[in-house]
């Protein structure tokens, strides 16, 4: 019996698109709002998705490894970057947005120790 030539490019496309949809490949965002009762803490985006409001200033999110950006929205829907936080696999990385300044501001950190071999965890 003889096997089809493009048989074995099937299952290697098949692998390869397996992999990129690995369940181990994420990692976690707490993001916390300061003051955590800010009534009038702007609506945030991380990415183009927008977070429900906080219950007591904090969430923590599920995320793909790599780069996020956090946005906060103003006047009429238009989005302001406040933030790209770096998603490291099976690590927390804890944002915290102080939204009694104007405009709000970003300070990151990861729950490891820090390794300055690997960058900044947060660009403002």
């Amino acid at each position: 019996m003889r096997v089809p030539a493009a048989l074995p490019a099937v299952g290697a496309i098949a692998a390869v698109l397996a992999a990129c949809n690995l369940p181990g490949d994420v990692g976690y965002v707490e993001i916390r709002t300061v003051p955590a009762s800010a009534a009038s803490a702007p609506p945030l985006y991380l990415d183009t998705v927008k977070l429900e409001p906080f219950r007591k200033g904090s969430t923590v999110l599920t995320q793909r490894v790599g780069t996020a950006k956090l946005a906060a929205e103003f006047g009429g829907g238009h989005l302001a970057a406040l933030c790209e936080i770096v998603i490291r696999k099976n690590r927390i990385t804890t944002v915290t947005v102080s939204v009694l300044e104007r405009p709000p501001r970003c300070q990151c950190q990861n729950g490891g120790a820090a390794d300055p071999s690997r960058g900044r965890l947060c660009v403002s």
